[in-house]
């Protein structure tokens, strides 16, 4: 066993790589420990229950998969911000087994808001990183939003379309980009 001290990042690293090879119903405080050669003590000291784990992993998970795959919200282009943000979710979905999916799972049920919370904040970045884009983006026809359709709602709308494609396991976004096509350009 390891007798230095572990870092939480250490202990992510771990719990992801569990849920890489085995998927997030396999994540409990004993795998992680094992995985990184510490007691369960250590892993309770960054968190103190699974649920906590979980959550930090899925976070963690959706965080690499938004940051470090690289970022298309410095453009102007909502379009390939959009087929950028579809490659970017299914390739950590490919990464991590039935993440999309399952993520859930491995909560018990008073624990699930917390969960949500943790996905909807990953999502409301990503939506809000959409919503910067498309302000930028001077291809926008002048008439393309008004009182029954604002940016908001259309990113809203764009953004659930997206993840009900990666959900349906749709290998690319080409019937969204047309979509956003016709609404957006002249």
């Amino acid at each position: 066993m390891n007798k230095v001290i572990t870092s939480r990042e250490e202990l992510l690293a771990a719990s992801k790589s569990i849920a890489a090879g085995q998927g997030l119903a396999a994540l409990n405080m004993r795998a992680v420990a094992a995985a990184a050669n510490v007691a369960v003590g250590s892993v309770y000291n960054y968190f103190p229950s699974k649920a906590e784990l979980v959550t930090a992993t899925v976070q963690d998970i959706w965080r690499g998969i938004f940051h470090d795959a690289g970022s298309c919200t410095q453009s102007g282009d909502f379009c390939a911000c959009v087929e950028w943000l579809f490659a970017s979710i299914r390739t950590g979905a490919a990464e991590y087994p039935d993440f999309l999916r399952a993520h859930m799972s491995g909560f018990a049920a008073q624990d699930r808001k917390k969960a949500r919370q943790a996905m909807e904040e990953a999502f409301g970045h990503m939506r809000a990183s959409l919503e910067q884009v498309l302000e930028r983006d001077e291809k926008v026809r002048p008439d393309a939003f008004g009182a029954d359709l604002d940016r908001e709602q259309f990113v809203a709308f764009v953004f659930s379309s997206l993840m009900a494609g990666l959900a349906r396991e749709e290998t690319d976004c080409a019937t969204l980009l047309a979509v956003i096509r016709r609404v957006l350009y002249a």
